[in-house]
């Protein structure tokens, strides 16, 4: 038994630290933003904040800023030293952090030791506990087998068997499951236990459970001619003290436990959900889980009964390893002592940082106010020093040029690198020029940034050295400019739509004057376009339009009108007012609406004629319809009193041939004595030959009557095939030995089919009949089965005549024959390929003939699994059904026409013809490998479900 192992993932993750910005010295130029008023607010910003007013403002407190913050750094350094509180705290937390890995794992490992131990333990009992069930049962099967061939009849059979001291009861069953013999009254009992899909020579558990969920093993053995079936007394497999032990199929079923178990299930006594019992019954080398049985944490062991489908499953206790209370009260007390210590010490370090606190309060204050005004403007604050050649960046802007979000100085190449080529040198000489002609506004682009930043200065001085300095306020309006960019495009977009559409467009304003228009206004009218200016009012418009306009005519409900051009064209116009009274004019050409309109007036006289045409037609046809109906009902009367016609032929002719057959049998086995002379005799064996013969002809033509009138029943039941054709074999083989031919029948397990047996029987005596009867000596005719995932596919091939391709198609049909010289030389009717197909189409299956004249014919047909309940199918071919259609054809078409919105006639389509599908066999079918023959080991197979 291979033992478990338990599989630690560990997880690693690295952090890298922030990399490092190096800003070039000498970045490439970038485009420069459009000109535009600088420090143009954004959406929802305050004008005086876009325009700079704050930048001299918030010098100040920044610069504060800076000193306190350095002031309260020191002081914390003075008085106990930043860098030791951190190095203390971090030593704390890892020394903390070890310890608690240290113990986890400890107590860890122990418990996994002791788990694994005890899990070893346990598997190895449920294995010996396995082994001993399939020895038990071993030895059952062993007794049961030296009984059956010891022993011939039922009752000593069922005797000797019960004598095995763990066998309390025995019954002997036919193949049909019928009791031939039975030790008690438990007969009635084993009688029930499930014997589908059972093996030649196997054998089944199963499981016997009482209303008080008293459990009972059965062992049924199959023998050649029937099952003998075994009770075995509970207990006989596990020990009934072992209440959780239990015997199961790979279902769930229980073969052998306690009574609560044979009340309860094996999933509701384990509190199994399907998924996990299917895990635990799958596993060839057994499994442990953990689970909560009866509200306690416990182990479920399984394991597979050897040469079996049979599981042994129990429950185990989850105990606790006893080393492991003894390690935590020792860490316990480590920890208290460690935690003592280090409360001590966190005590001392928050006393002397409360100290600290009240020193940076005003700090921080002033700092988030500094940080909270730079961060929501977008922007930040810069200084050069003209005089030292450095420049200083607030912590937001360095974070909008992107560089770190610090405090930076950089010297003057460095900060005006920081901008576009282009702007480089207009911010410098602005800056210069500062102290002179004081406050400058520009537009400037962050090298390798798409941004735009506003930047305005002024000039300053600043300390006792009276150095000259320029502070400035730089701010983000790459909105802004992007608004007025996108602004500008959508215009010109529009002007360009205007331009390319097929109507005329034109806005003008709440005083008449010509706001907006596009080309194809000018060219309705013949406009020079140079003429249309903005501005221009509506009666000098009109003035210029009038020469191109023949009339003009008001659209009724509508607030537009169409315009007749004198050449020729008609211009429909819809006017809309705008919110600040204008109107929007659009103009569309509908010259070719207006010709249609003329064409469709001078076809509705066409079209009036023809429905009168249509309407004349519809009576006739009406008439036609009338009459197909009474030749059908005189048709149908017809075909019942043919039907009760044979119907009643049948009973006059079956009723003397019964007793011409019956009493020519009796004669012909002299029953009561010899006839005398041997030719009566003869004469006897002709009288009953012919009888029989016409018997058969009779009742095959009243099938063949109740298959076309729909009247044909079938009584279906589970079929072996297998069974099925050995039987036809029985029947026919005779005939093939006198005819010197080969029957080959390659027997293999199929599956069972749900069909009529007599159907069946009757197609293959008949296909396996013609094909005996039309193959000449030393000849082979073979039966073949196949099976596929929806039915079996039967194909009877024999080496005979053959037959012509133009034969085929008729063959099938009642009474149809070959007129050759080698049909004429053989009884028969016709009618049974006609029969055979007509049968295998009821069960839902395909039937095709293949031949070759000269080499042999070939009947290949399929069976469903079940058969299929066939729907009627509705014929549109009909005479009546084609009537009737075009008469609505023709009330559609009328109906339409009378209210002007029909098709002319003559281009009325024909309705497609639904013609029934009949789906053949596939063509590789017939040459489809049969399915292997699985060997079946001798071993035990549960019941099917």
């Amino acid at each position: 038994m291979q033992t478990g192992s338990v599989n630690r993932y560990m997880t690693e993750s690295s952090a890298q630290g922030p990399v490092p910005v190096q800003f070039p010295p000498h970045p490439q130029s970038a485009p420069a933003a459009p000109s535009s008023p600088p420090f143009s607010p954004r959406p929802g910003q305050h004008p005086t904040q876009a325009h700079g007013h704050r930048a001299s403002v918030e010098i100040i407190p920044e610069k504060q800023n800076r000193l306190g913050f350095s002031k309260g750094l020191d002081q914390f350094q003075e008085d106990l030293g930043e860098g030791t509180i951190r190095n203390i705290i971090i030593s704390v937390i890892l020394f903390l952090t070890l310890f608690v890995i240290t113990v986890l794992l400890k107590l860890y490992l122990d418990n996994s030791e002791y788990k694994t131990s005890q899990i070893n333990s346990y598997k190895t009992e449920i294995s010996n506990e396995a082994r001993n069930v399939a020895f038990a049962l071993d030895n059952k099967v062993v007794w049961m087998d030296k009984v059956l061939s010891g022993y011939s009849g039922p009752q000593q059979i069922v005797n000797t068997t019960v004598k095995n001291p763990d066998i309390v009861a025995a019954a002997l069953l036919s193949s049909s499951g019928n009791i031939l013999s039975t030790s008690s009254e438990a007969g009635k009992a084993l009688q029930q236990i499930d014997r589908r899909n059972f093996p030649n020579g196997g054998v089944q558990i199963s499981s016997l459970i009482s209303k008080d969920g008293t459990i009972t093993p059965v062992i049924t053995r199959r023998t050649a001619k029937g099952f003998l079936v075994a009770a075995l007394a509970p207990g006989s497999l596990v020990n009934g003290e072992k209440f959780n032990m239990v015997v199961i199929q790979n279902g769930g079923r229980v073969i052998e436990g306690s009574k609560p178990l044979g009340l309860n299930g094996t999933l509701q006594h384990f509190r199994l959900s399907p998924g996990k019992l299917n895990t635990l019954t799958q596993s060839e080398n057994g499994m442990a889980i953990a689970h909560k049985f009866n509200g306690e944490k416990s182990w479920l062991l399984s394991s597979r009964i050897p040469n079996s489908s049979l599981t042994v499953l129990n429950s185990h206790p989850h105990k606790m390893s006893p080393q492991l209370l003894n390690d935590l009260f020792l860490f316990s007390l480590l920890f208290a002592g460690t935690g003592w210590l280090i409360h001590r010490m966190i005590k001392i370090m928050k006393q002397q940082l409360d100290q600290i606190k009240s020193k940076k309060a005003s700090d921080e204050v002033s700092q988030e106010r500094y940080k909270a005004a730079l961060d929501s403007s977008h922007g930040g604050i810069w200084e050069v020093d003209l005089a030292k050649n450095q420049a200083y960046i607030s912590r937001s802007l360095a974070s909008l040029l992107g560089l770190p979000k610090r405090e930076q100085t950089l010297s003057m190449p460095q900060f005006l690198g920081l901008f576009g080529s282009s702007d480089r040198e207009k911010l410098l000489s602005l800056i210069r020029r500062s102290h002179v002609s004081g406050e400058f506004e520009i537009d400037v682009t962050p090298a390798h940034l798409p941004l735009s930043l506003a930047c305005r200065g002024r000039p300053s001085v600043r300390g006792s050295d009276k150095a000259k300095v320029v502070i400035g306020m730089a701010l983000d309006v790459t909105e802004t400019r992007g608004t007025q960019t996108r602004l500008q495009a959508a215009e010109a977009r529009l002007h360009d739509a205007l331009s390319s559409m097929n109507d005329s467009f034109v806005i003008w304003d709440q005083l008449d004057r010509l706001v907006l228009w596009n080309n194809r206004f000018s060219d309705f009218f013949g406009i020079d376009p140079q003429m249309l200016q903005q501005g221009l009012d509506n009666a000098t418009v009109d003035y210029h339009a009038k020469n191109a306009i023949q009339e003009t005519y008001a659209l009724d409900g509508t607030n537009g009108y169409e315009i007749h051009l004198k050449d020729g064209r008609w211009i429909r116009y819809l006017e809309t007012h705008t919110a600040d009274g204008g109107r929007v004019s659009i103009g569309t050409d509908v010259t070719g609406i207006r010709t249609r309109e003329s064409q469709l007036q001078v076809n509705q006289g066409a079209l009036q004629r023809t429905i009168d045409v249509l309407k004349q037609s519809q009576v006739r046809i009406v008439e036609l319809a009338e009459n197909y109906e009474q030749e059908k009902i005189r048709a149908e009367e017809a075909n019942q009193s043919k039907s009760e016609f044979l119907a009643n032929m049948s009973h006059e002719l079956r009723t003397p041939l019964n007793a011409i057959n019956g009493f020519s049998d009796i004669m012909k086995k002299e029953m009561f004595g010899p006839l005398g002379d041997p030719r009566y005799k003869e004469y006897v064996s002709d009288i009953l030959f012919s009888g029989q013969h016409l018997l058969s002809l009779i009742n095959d033509i009243l099938d063949m009557s109740k298959i076309e009138a729909g009247k044909m029943t079938l009584n279906t039941e589970t079929l072996q095939m297998s069974d099925m054709i050995n039987q036809v074999i029985r029947i026919v083989r005779g005939r093939a030995d006198e005819n010197r031919l080969k029957l080959i029948y390659d027997e293999q397990v199929v599956p069972e089919i749900e069909a009529d047996p007599r159907a069946v029987k009757q197609i293959l005596l008949n296909l396996a009949t013609n094909a005996i009867k039309f193959t000449p000596e030393g000849g082979a005719v073979t039966i073949d089965v196949n099976p596929n995932s929806a039915g079996l596919i039967m194909s009877i091939t024999d080496t005979g005549i053959g037959i012509s391709e133009e034969d085929i198609q008729r063959l099938a049909q009642p009474f149809e024959q070959i007129d050759s010289q080698h049909s004429r030389k053989h009884e028969g009717t016709g009618l049974g390929l006609a029969l055979s197909k007509s049968l295998v189409e009821l069960h839902g299956g395909n039937f095709r003939i293949e031949s070759v004249v000269g080499q042999g014919t070939k009947v290949t047909f399929t069976l469903p699994n079940k058969p299929t309940v066939a729907k009627p199918v509705k014929d549109n071919k009909e005479v009546g059904n084609e009537i009737s259609r075009l008469a609505q054809d023709i009330a559609d078409v009328l109906t339409e026409g009378e209210i002007g919105g029909g098709v002319p006639a003559g281009q009325i389509a024909a309705q497609p013809q639904i013609n029934p599908h009949y789906t053949e066999l596939p063509p590789a079918a017939a040459q489809q490998p049969p399915m292997p023959s699985p060997q079946l080991p001798q071993q035990y197979i549960e019941p099917a479900a």
